[in-house]
């Protein structure tokens, strides 16, 4: 074994935590069905948040956290020489997610990339799995992320692993995370953490900070243009999926598709509504990560088009620079 990985397993076996052991009922729901697991208010579960940085890896960085008026605000500094990371975590679980879709935050951040970690009793050779998800924060504005268990991946000690798949019936931990490979100061404040239901209404504001889309109008799914576009999607696929993009079909004959969900007509009527789409008409709409519109045709457009677009924002010059994509 070498120096970073006994440092880290002496590490681990100082910071056994008291297991806590939580029902779905021993948290409230909101009228959206969202289940919340902590508000940080004084009523709100002690889910025993502790600090572990990279310094058990012989690493510079820095963190802490404070609870305050129903908000848990993380601070430091991340030192890319010798690992980059901090990070906070909940004592031991003992959680049963599984009729839930997936874990959302209202989150204050500072324009940096932050990640949601989760442990199960997953083991890799001995060792216990983290299953991670990667989202965006806006500089001082307060922003829901919805992270759907399906978006997490696991790994070990920062390496991704083929498997295996999430169990949400066994979480044992969670946590909040920054690993951007960036150095300098972060601020993030944390106002809620919730698990969403799969009924909870589709609206675009899913994807903000996670995911840029591009959505496709047609009256009919048989529209030529429609197929054309689609079919330049999927022709260049990693180029589509390296930007972070989440493809929306939207027709008037059949369902409409958010990725692999398929939409309600209230749902489809929403988005046309939110994208000043009106129905039997063919448009195309661009939107950024920050939510807003980039582009608005009602023509096809070439792929090569759309990613030149997305490579000139500046929150994808960002992601570059910090290693995010190749």
């Amino acid at each position: 074994m070498n120096v970073v990985a006994t440092h880290f397993a002496l590490f681990t076996r100082l910071t056994v935590m008291t297991m806590t052991i939580l029902s779905p009922q021993a948290f409230g729901s909101d009228t959206t069905g969202a289940l919340t697991l902590t508000d940080f208010t004084p009523n709100s579960r002690d889910l025993g948040w502790y600090v572990v940085n990279d310094t058990v890896m012989g690493g510079r960085s820095s963190g802490d956290f404070t609870q305050d008026g129903g908000v848990l605000k993380f601070t430091g500094r991340t030192n890319t020489r010798g690992g980059g990371f901090s990070s906070i975590r909940t004592g031991s679980l003992r959680l049963d997610l599984s009729d839930h879709a997936g874990i959302r935050l209202k989150v204050k951040g500072d324009g940096r990339r932050y990640t949601w970690r989760l442990t199960t009793d997953a083991r890799w050779r001995g060792r216990q799995i983290t299953y991670r998800a990667d989202f965006d924060t806006r500089n001082g504005t307060w922003s829901t992320v919805d992270l759907p268990f399906s978006s997490f991946s696991p790994g070990f000690r920062g390496y991704e692993l083929n498997g295996p798949t999430l169990n949400a019936a066994r979480i044992k931990g969670m946590g909040l995370m920054i690993y951007d490979k960036n150095d300098g100061p972060f601020e993030i404040h944390l106002g809620s953490v919730d698990a969403y239901t799969a009924d909870t209404p589709f609206t675009l504001t899913r994807y903000h900070w996670r995911n840029r889309v591009l959505v496709i109008s047609a009256p009919r799914q048989d529209d030529r243009r429609l197929q054309a576009q689609r079919e330049a999607v999927a022709v260049t696929t990693e180029d589509f999926t390296d930007r972070d993009l989440v493809l929306i079909t939207v027709v008037d004959d059949a369902p409409s598709t958010a990725g692999d969900r398929p939409l309600t007509a209230t749902e489809t009527a929403a988005v046309r509504v939110d994208l000043n789409i009106p129905s039997g008409s063919f448009a195309l709409r661009l939107v950024g990560k920050d939510g807003s519109v980039k582009l608005s045709d009602s023509s096809t457009r070439s792929m090569a088009e759309i990613y030149t677009l997305i490579d000139s924002m500046p929150m994808r010059q960002s992601e570059r620079a910090r290693g995010h994509v190749d």
